[in-house]
């Protein structure tokens, strides 16, 4: 069973976890579902498995729309932000973030969101790099830590405020350090300053979400007390 947009709850926020690596043929199915421009930005790739990750991750964003709007997959029309963020006029709200073979798909019924996941990896210069990209206090925060629990912690501060900016439609264009967030597993208001951005964080729920073993993942959205739910999404008919 899948879901279709009028079945999408308000004050509800959907999401499906995936994987990337497939077999060549289901690649080049995904491949058949994407706009000429997509598929020249695949081809930009200088790794296969970079330029199929890319692919897949395209094609499982138009088939979760196109379950959701009834509109063929290949026929979705995207328009973009400022930034390049995607959207389609009429909703559904929705964001994508990938990572390795891991892929995250969130959607919501209206709102600004923003998802990210990332693989729990080895940083190199981990204290150096949440410096230059943390605020103070969340910086202090990761140093006080005890050095086995450093790499989780880096991990959800990271996601968190990524998909802050993502939800914005700004990405990296703006400083991570201009804002700071609660990584706390459990907290679902978990923007603590906004810095000199125009948003009022008590209006955020920002927070982990559940994701497979090995990796970190958050969504933001600016609707306070939003819920999370599985996205009914069946990806072996790719």
């Amino acid at each position: 069973m899948t879901t279709r947009f009028q079945d999408l709850r308000p004050g509800v926020a959907y999401l499906w976890e995936g994987r990337l690596d497939v077999p060549g043929r289901v690649a080049a199915r995904a491949r058949a579902l994407l706009s000429g421009d997509e598929r020249a930005r695949a081809d930009r790739f200088v790794y296969d498995r970079h330029r199929r990750r890319y692919t897949v991750a395209q094609a499982h964003l138009r088939r979760v729309l196109a379950e959701l709007t009834g509109t063929p997959p290949d026929e979705i029309g995207f328009r973009f932000g400022r930034h390049g963020k995607p959207f389609l006029p009429g909703g559904p709200s929705f964001n994508q973030s990938h990572s390795e073979e891991r892929i995250v798909i969130a959607v919501a019924t209206a709102g600004r969101l923003g998802v990210d996941i990332e693989g729990i990896r080895e940083v190199k210069h981990m204290l150096a790099l949440a410096d230059k990209n943390f605020t103070a206090d969340e910086s202090a925060r990761l140093r006080a830590a005890p050095a086995r629990e450093r790499l989780a912690l880096f991990f959800r501060l990271w996601t968190r405020k990524e998909a802050f900016l993502k939800a914005l439609g700004v990405g990296l264009t703006h400083s991570l350090r201009s804002f700071s967030v609660d990584p706390s597993p459990r907290t679902a208001r978990g923007l603590l300053t906004a810095g000199n951005l125009p948003e009022d964080p008590a209006e955020w729920h920002l927070g982990g979400v559940p994701c497979s073993v090995g990796a970190e993942a958050a969504l933001a959205v600016d609707r306070a007390g939003i819920e999370l739910e599985a996205l009914r999404y069946d990806p072996a008919g790719l």
